[in-house]
């Protein structure tokens, strides 16, 4: 009776001393970013992933919301362009290379409007300070519209730069097809 007694009591205490269940399930980490990632040009593009090469376009990815995300173009010098942080969800990145004719174009006019704006700047002076009339009008229209051509030159040459763009994507299931749809 003594060993029984003491038994119950041993059992009753390791019951007690059990730990008790969880309250609430732990803070599970977010879901990754799923990102596509492709070129509107026929050149690839390559991916690093926290200044690790993680693959080449076209290409999806699961990346994690602290892991900064960059493309870099192959060519002998190349390009880089920064994604950074990615938000949550399921994005369509699209790299857009360097509109070589455009870029071409808004050089050649960048001079040729820089050297207008130059003699318009000339002729304003001249005209204007010794009273010719003629060529004070002259050079204030050649200012004018060199620097009109100028401002537009400039925003020719921005506008043909390689440009990174990060949008939703949507994926879609068709019969037997499956993939993603975004905007390009």
């Amino acid at each position: 009776m003594k060993y029984g007694v003491f038994l119950a009591v041993l059992a009753s205490t390791g019951i007690a001393s059990a730990q008790p269940a969880p309250d609430a399930p732990q803070n599970q980490p977010p879901a990754p970013t799923r990102a596509t990632f492709v070129s509107t040009g026929e050149d690839n593009w390559d991916v690093w992933v926290d200044k690790q090469p993680a693959c080449q376009t076209p290409c999806s990815l699961g990346i994690l919301p602290l892991q900064f995300v960059v493309l870099r173009s192959q060519e002998r010098n190349p390009i880089r362009l920064d994604v950074g942080y990615m938000p949550a969800g399921d994005l369509m990145v699209t790299a857009k290379p360097l509109s070589s004719g455009m870029y071409a174009t808004g050089i050649v006019f960048t001079t040729f409007s820089g050297m207008a704006l130059a003699t318009g700047i000339t002729l304003t002076a001249v005209g204007c300070s010794t009273d010719r009339s003629g060529m004070c009008t002259a050079g204030l229209i050649t200012g004018g519209v060199g620097a009109v051509g100028l401002y537009g030159s400039i925003y020719l040459m921005r506008k043909a730069l390689p440009k990174v763009s990060v949008g939703a994507a949507q994926p879609y299931v068709a019969g037997t097809q499956v993939g993603l749809a975004g905007t390009f």
